[in-house]
């Protein structure tokens, strides 16, 4: 790992255990030279790259202040983040429901998006995410039992990513996004608390491994009062 991920990592860690709170400011660049032991150059990267992150603002003539990165409505895009690990601080009560979980061959969008041949396996998970009592969240997500060959509902209600990256030993990477928005489905209309609300956000997202294989296929279907997707744009 570089030298400036090793202080975004450290210093990130820092602010999502609330040991460096929502609107204080960071110590200097030269404090923190000092306290890592590396160039302006390295501490320079790794601020920037909390800044792109969302966890700070660099204010003109002022130290860094840091933002409030909790779960609250928001997701961070430049993030691939469990649910238990954006709600670190248990501000939230979040509970995870099972509705499916079955196996699937043949379908054309996973054999184009896996590059694989009709009689391969997929799982088929579908879950609920209730948030401080309100069913918000509708998932469905395919995983290829190439590389996840077993779940169940405790693994599935629990934490997936927990499950492959501390029991399998994978190394997940990277997420490709999409976000659209468009009317509820019958099916999200049955597992979700969508109110007065006939519209919904769908993030599409296709998540590979470090050595850039795909393993996941899937949306996550959002209220869309509930949810504000948050990315840091520079000039």
């Amino acid at each position: 790992m570089s030298k400036y991920m090793q202080v975004y990592k450290d210093i990130k860690q820092k602010i999502e255990d609330n040991i460096w709170q929502e609107n204080e400011e960071l110590p200097t660049e030269n404090e923190l030279m000092e306290h890592y032991s590396y160039s302006k150059d390295t501490i320079r990267k790794a601020l920037s790259l909390l800044e792109m992150d969302g966890y700070i603002e660099k204010r003109q003539g002022r130290n860094s202040i840091i933002l409030n990165h909790h779960l609250v409505d928001k997701q961070y895009l430049s993030e691939i983040k469990t649910v238990s690990e954006l709600n670190r601080l248990a501000l939230h009560h979040i509970e995870t429901e099972l509705v499916a979980l079955y196996i699937v061959q043949g379908e054309p969008f996973l054999m184009e998006t896996f590059d694989s041949t009709a009689e391969m396996d997929f799982y088929r998970v579908a879950r609920i995410r209730s948030i401080d009592g309100q069913r918000l969240e509708y998932e469905i997500s395919y995983f290829d039992r190439r590389i996840v060959p077993y779940l169940n509902q405790e693994i599935v209600e629990n934490s997936i990513y927990n499950h492959l990256e501390n029991e399998r030993n994978l190394k997940i990477s990277h997420s490709r996004r999409e976000i659209s928005f468009r009317y509820a489905n019958e099916e999200e209309r049955q597992y979700m608390d969508l109110g007065d609300y006939n519209m919904v956000v769908v993030v599409t997202s296709t998540t590979y491994l470090e050595n850039g294989q795909p393993f996941q296929y899937g949306s996550i279907t959002y209220r869309p009062d509930k949810v504000t997707f948050v990315s840091m744009a520079k000039r």
